[in-house]
Protein backbone atom coordinates (compact mmCIF):
# COMPACT_ATOMS: atom_id res chain seq x y z
CA UNK A 1 0.00 0.00 0.00
CA UNK A 2 3.07 2.40 0.97
CA UNK A 3 4.59 1.20 -2.22
CA UNK A 4 1.38 2.23 -4.61
CA UNK A 5 1.10 5.54 -2.59
CA UNK A 6 4.42 6.40 -3.40
CA UNK A 7 4.08 5.57 -6.83
CA UNK A 8 0.86 7.75 -7.14
CA UNK A 9 2.72 10.95 -5.47
CA UNK A 10 5.65 10.84 -7.68
CA UNK A 11 3.25 10.55 -10.99
CA UNK A 12 0.98 13.58 -9.76
CA UNK A 13 4.82 15.22 -9.07
CA UNK A 14 5.92 14.78 -11.99
CA UNK A 15 2.90 15.84 -13.96
CA UNK A 16 2.75 18.99 -12.40
CA UNK A 17 6.51 19.69 -12.86
CA UNK A 18 6.21 18.22 -16.51
CA UNK A 19 10.00 20.63 -17.28
CA UNK A 20 11.46 18.01 -15.54
CA UNK A 21 10.17 15.08 -18.13
CA UNK A 22 11.03 18.19 -20.83
CA UNK A 23 12.43 21.26 -22.10
CA UNK A 24 12.83 23.39 -19.34
CA UNK A 25 13.09 26.35 -21.53
CA UNK A 26 9.73 25.79 -23.09
CA UNK A 27 5.82 26.45 -21.79
CA UNK A 28 3.77 23.32 -21.38
CA UNK A 29 0.27 22.28 -21.74
CA UNK A 30 -1.48 20.12 -18.93
CA UNK A 31 -4.66 18.29 -18.83
CA UNK A 32 -6.40 14.84 -17.90
CA UNK A 33 -7.12 11.89 -20.23
CA UNK A 34 -10.90 10.93 -20.32
CA UNK A 35 -12.15 7.82 -21.69
CA UNK A 36 -9.35 6.22 -23.39
CA UNK A 37 -8.23 2.80 -23.11
CA UNK A 38 -5.05 2.20 -21.37
CA UNK A 39 -3.82 -0.15 -24.02
CA UNK A 40 -3.61 2.05 -27.22
CA UNK A 41 -0.22 3.60 -28.77
CA UNK A 42 -1.50 7.23 -27.69
CA UNK A 43 0.44 10.07 -28.49
CA UNK A 44 0.17 14.31 -28.66
CA UNK A 45 0.00 16.53 -30.97
CA UNK A 46 -0.77 20.22 -31.75
CA UNK A 47 -2.76 20.47 -34.93
CA UNK A 48 -3.64 24.14 -36.70
CA UNK A 49 -3.89 25.72 -40.18
CA UNK A 50 -2.45 29.26 -39.63
CA UNK A 51 -1.48 31.71 -42.79
CA UNK A 52 -2.63 29.19 -45.28
CA UNK A 53 -0.28 26.57 -43.92
CA UNK A 54 -1.25 23.09 -41.89
CA UNK A 55 1.16 21.93 -39.49
CA UNK A 56 0.72 18.52 -37.27
CA UNK A 57 3.57 18.63 -34.59
CA UNK A 58 3.99 15.37 -32.30
CA UNK A 59 7.81 15.97 -32.33
CA UNK A 60 7.92 17.66 -28.70
CA UNK A 61 8.76 15.87 -25.36
CA UNK A 62 5.40 14.38 -23.85
CA UNK A 63 4.47 12.41 -20.99
CA UNK A 64 1.38 10.51 -21.12
CA UNK A 65 0.41 9.08 -17.54
CA UNK A 66 -2.68 6.19 -18.54
CA UNK A 67 -2.28 4.27 -15.11
CA UNK A 68 -1.76 6.56 -12.45
CA UNK A 69 -3.07 9.92 -13.19
CA UNK A 70 -4.85 9.61 -16.56
CA UNK A 71 -2.82 13.31 -17.51
CA UNK A 72 -0.91 14.56 -19.70
CA UNK A 73 2.29 17.33 -20.49
CA UNK A 74 3.42 18.24 -23.72
CA UNK A 75 5.95 20.46 -24.34
CA UNK A 76 5.03 23.42 -26.97
CA UNK A 77 7.18 23.92 -29.85
CA UNK A 78 8.87 27.39 -30.93
CA UNK A 79 9.33 26.35 -34.51
CA UNK A 80 5.55 26.74 -35.92
CA UNK A 81 3.59 29.82 -37.62
CA UNK A 82 1.98 31.93 -35.39
CA UNK A 83 -1.51 31.47 -35.12
CA UNK A 84 -4.25 28.93 -33.44
CA UNK A 85 -3.56 25.37 -32.66
CA UNK A 86 -5.56 22.59 -30.68
CA UNK A 87 -3.58 19.62 -28.81
CA UNK A 88 -5.14 15.79 -29.96
CA UNK A 89 -5.08 12.48 -29.17
CA UNK A 90 -3.55 10.59 -32.03
CA UNK A 91 -3.42 6.51 -32.54
CA UNK A 92 0.20 5.90 -33.60
CA UNK A 93 -0.40 3.43 -36.02
CA UNK A 94 3.28 2.46 -37.10
CA UNK A 95 4.91 3.67 -33.45
CA UNK A 96 7.15 5.87 -35.13
CA UNK A 97 6.47 8.62 -32.54
CA UNK A 98 4.87 11.24 -35.54
CA UNK A 99 1.48 12.36 -36.45
CA UNK A 100 1.14 11.37 -40.25
CA UNK A 101 -0.76 10.01 -42.48
CA UNK A 102 -2.69 6.01 -41.75
CA UNK A 103 -2.92 7.84 -37.86
CA UNK A 104 -6.58 8.36 -36.34
CA UNK A 105 -7.57 11.20 -34.11
CA UNK A 106 -9.26 9.86 -31.16
CA UNK A 107 -9.78 12.73 -28.84
CA UNK A 108 -12.60 15.14 -29.87
CA UNK A 109 -12.71 19.08 -29.62
CA UNK A 110 -12.71 20.46 -25.79
CA UNK A 111 -13.30 24.08 -27.02
CA UNK A 112 -9.68 25.49 -26.21
CA UNK A 113 -7.47 27.13 -28.40
CA UNK A 114 -3.61 27.20 -27.98
CA UNK A 115 -2.64 30.76 -29.64
CA UNK A 116 0.87 31.20 -30.54
CA UNK A 117 1.86 35.05 -30.50
CA UNK A 118 4.68 37.24 -31.49
CA UNK A 119 3.71 39.75 -29.69
CA UNK A 120 1.55 41.33 -26.98
CA UNK A 121 -2.41 41.49 -28.02
CA UNK A 122 -1.75 39.96 -31.83
CA UNK A 123 -4.17 37.65 -32.15
CA UNK A 124 -6.67 38.38 -28.96
CA UNK A 125 -6.55 41.22 -26.23
CA UNK A 126 -4.63 40.22 -23.26
CA UNK A 127 -2.17 37.68 -25.28
CA UNK A 128 1.40 37.30 -24.21
CA UNK A 129 4.20 36.50 -26.81
CA UNK A 130 4.50 33.16 -26.99
CA UNK A 131 2.10 30.40 -26.04
CA UNK A 132 -1.37 31.32 -24.61
CA UNK A 133 -4.59 29.31 -23.92
CA UNK A 134 -8.10 30.46 -24.75
CA UNK A 135 -11.61 28.57 -23.69
CA UNK A 136 -13.83 29.37 -26.64
CA UNK A 137 -16.96 28.39 -24.02
CA UNK A 138 -15.96 31.03 -21.08
CA UNK A 139 -13.79 33.43 -22.80
CA UNK A 140 -11.18 33.09 -20.16
CA UNK A 141 -7.33 33.35 -21.16
CA UNK A 142 -4.63 31.91 -19.75
CA UNK A 143 -0.94 33.55 -20.30
CA UNK A 144 0.98 31.68 -17.48
CA UNK A 145 -0.22 28.50 -16.76
CA UNK A 146 -1.34 26.20 -19.54
CA UNK A 147 -3.57 23.76 -17.66
CA UNK A 148 -6.90 22.25 -17.62
CA UNK A 149 -6.47 21.13 -21.10
CA UNK A 150 -8.42 18.06 -20.60
CA UNK A 151 -9.33 15.58 -23.71
CA UNK A 152 -12.18 13.09 -24.01
CA UNK A 153 -11.99 10.24 -26.28
CA UNK A 154 -14.59 10.44 -29.16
Amino acid sequence: MKKALLLAAVGTLTLSACTLVGNPLKKDVTGQLKGFDKDQKLRLAIVGYNNGQYTADASESQLVDKYLTGGFALDLPTNVPYGSYRVVVFRDVNSNGRYDLGDQIVSKSNGKLLLYTNMRDAILKGTVKGWNLYDTNTGKLQINLLNNYDLEIQ
